[in-house]
């Protein structure tokens, strides 16, 4: 009878090895193939992305949907289609996958980036503003310099130019060459009437960012205000010149 109890023992180890070797493996099998479904949506997601880009909304859709298809758990599938339902004009259809995102990814910043800064853009500018600092803030976002001008932007929208100004500030700290929150900086100089710092503002926007109609018109301005005639013609021919048909040049009387 010791015997068989000891060979019953035996099996039963036997039995518990296998079992564990069995569930070990379809663990591993598992987070193989859950790697590979990540990869697999991440491949649609950056394809409808580039297809976006190009303005080609209906096979982008078709991307972002497959990538969502393939895993419905990849917060950044759902980012995505929030971004494509917001550029497409369509904000009731984005919020959803805003919200699952958040849900599934609730301290990535590029979550919290897009869906803060649509927030923002959509009047909720204290629930929006929160979760752009939150974004910027956190230790591992290696573009917190964007979190911090959506902030600024955010600010701006509620008419709190002092905060917005510390947020585009924060901004550049963290990136001098960020050519948007350097064109608020100046824009915000230029209203205040400090037109020195504005101008100082507007000059390193050029040297990082190709000149565009609003710039070239606010660096007229700014000119017009110190007195340097000569400077200020100089952007209104350029302004005249490459951007004849903008509002901005039509604003300009001659």
């Amino acid at each position: 009878m010791a015997k068989l109890n000891n060979d019953f023992f035996n099996l039963k180890g036997w039995f518990i090895l296998a079992l564990v070797f069995f569930l070990t493996a379809c663990a591993a099998t598992d987070a193989r193939n859950k790697e590979k479904r990540k990869t697999d949506a991440q491949l649609y997601i950056d394809l409808g992305l580039r297809y976006m880009e190009m303005g080609d909304y209906r096979v982008a859709l078709t991307k972002l949907n497959k990538a969502h298809a393939v895993d419905d758990e990849n917060f950044a599938s759902h980012n995505a289609l929030a971004i494509f339902y917001e550029t497409t004009g369509k904000k009731e259809l984005a919020v959803p996958y805003y919200k699952r995102a958040l849900s599934l990814a609730p301290d990535n910043p590029s979550v919290l980036n897009n869906y803060g800064r649509f927030l923002c853009q959509h009047g909720d500018v204290d629930n929006g503003f929160e979760m752009l600092i939150k974004a910027a803030e956190l230790p591992f976002n290696n573009r917190s310099w964007l979190s911090y001008s959506n902030a600024g932007r955010c600010q701006l929208i509620k008419g709190n130019q002092q905060l917005a100004e510390k947020n585009f500030l924060q901004a550049i700290t963290r990136n001098n060459s960020f050519a948007p929150a350097l064109f608020e900086l100046a824009t915000l100089n230029y209203v205040r009437q400090e037109f020195l710092s504005a101008r100082n503002y507007i000059e390193q926007f050029f040297t990082v960012n190709f000149e565009t109609a609003a710039s070239v018109l606010l660096a007229y301005k700014i000119e017009n205000q110190l007195g340097r005639l000569t400077a200020a013609e100089h952007y209104r021919k350029i302004l005249k010149k490459n951007f004849p048909a903008s509002k901005e040049a039509q604003s300009l009387v001659k």
